[in-house]
């Protein structure tokens, strides 16, 4: 690694999903931006999350990563087509250091071929992925924030968990402003509910949040969130709880519901991407853990993690035929949680 330039001129970060794996490795992008200001800075990123980036004043460029056409490769020629593309423009990019955050076979494989002298990357990666990199870095830490800064500091980054911070577009605030507007609600005055997550797993049942709406609602006006295919369930769940809901589930793109997070008093959600927007916006999460870890995934920023109370609590299982983790959680003890971060904002 002789020669591996000490001041890079084009830096790669390669951590093209999910949303809010994308929001940990944050801090990696400002430690890098201070330590090399003149520095061409570019973020390999799935395609349906290049809005969350955009307007990051830290970063150069957004090296789009379409991995639906990428994956029928092998079966159509027109995504054979882009998958040689992107693989051109990797390798057009020139890049003195490439930073894998990601950690799979296939990030691992993109930092190879881009020939760039230093691939960094964690040791224990994935898949084997660790023998892509030529530089494979042991880190300590758990809390999947902590380990992406520790990994940079190796290089002589001096990165900050505390850099984990989103900058939210002005257009994105006028809606959110003109949104509040329009229910009544006043910015730091109410709480955003983030119904669902990935995992079937890591799902809150909607009896519980019947009972954990019903309780919050007498104290301070909600506002729910999701993606549109939640937007049936939600409504349903809405209706039951009463007046004083604002359901938004479907109704925003990224950046709107980033500012919309930003506006508010305080976040609940079960372990989703939302679990770091809010610390990431400045606002305290409730975050309701069962299968995942607080030590791995907990929020940040004052925000409280309720775990389970079951014996197989962070078992990190994606499948289960009970889940009574997540119904071990009781909605008082969220409310009471909820209800603390709201009195810490002002509500």
């Amino acid at each position: 690694m002789a020669n591996v330039p000490h001041q890079p001129e084009r830096i790669l970060i390669i951590k093209p999903s999910s949303l809010g794996d994308v929001v940990t490795a944050l801090p990696v992008l400002r430690g890098l931006r201070r330590a090399f200001p003149q520095a061409h800075i570019a973020w390999l990123l799935a395609r349906p999350f290049a809005p969350l980036l955009e307007e990051q004043a830290d970063l150069d460029e957004i090296v789009l990563f379409d991995r639906k056409t990428m994956g029928r490769t092998l079966v159509s020629m027109s995504a054979a087509k882009v998958t040689r593309d992107f693989l051109r423009q990797l390798r057009r990019g020139a890049y003195d250091w490439v930073i894998d955050l990601q950690g799979l076979l296939r990030t691992g494989l993109f930092a190879r071929f881009t020939g760039a002298p230093l691939r960094a990357g964690f040791a224990d990666a994935r898949e084997g992925a660790w023998l892509c990199y030529n530089r494979r870095i042991k880190v300590a830490a758990e809390h999947t924030v902590e380990r992406n800064v520790e990994l940079v500091r190796a290089l002589g980054v001096e990165a900050d968990v505390r850099d984990m911070t989103l900058t939210v577009s002005p257009q994105a605030r006028q809606f959110a402003s003109e949104t509040l507007t329009h229910h009544g609600l006043r910015r730091g005055g109410y709480a955003v509910c983030f119904l669902s997550t990935r995992w079937p797993t890591k799902m809150y049942p909607v009896r519980h949040w019947r009972e954990l709406l019903t309780r919050a609602i007498r104290s301070f006006p909600l506002v729910l969130m999701g993606t549109a295919s939640e937007a049936q369930s939600a409504r349903e769940l809405a209706s039951s709880c009463g007046e004083g809901i604002v359901n938004l589930v479907g109704a925003t793109d990224i950046p709107q519901m980033v500012a919309i997070v930003e506006a508010a008093g305080a976040v609940v959600c079960p372990d989703s991407a939302a679990n770091f927007i809010g610390p990431a916006v400045g606002v305290g999460v409730v975050t309701l853990m069962g299968p995942t870890r607080p030590t791995r995934t907990g929020p940040g920023n004052g925000g409280a993690a309720i775990a389970a109370t079951t014996s197989c609590q962070g078992c990190l299982r994606k499948k289960c035929a009970h889940v009574a983790c997540m119904q071990s959680i009781a909605p008082w003890r969220v409310a009471e949680a909820l209800e603390a971060l709201m009195n810490k904002a002002g509500a």
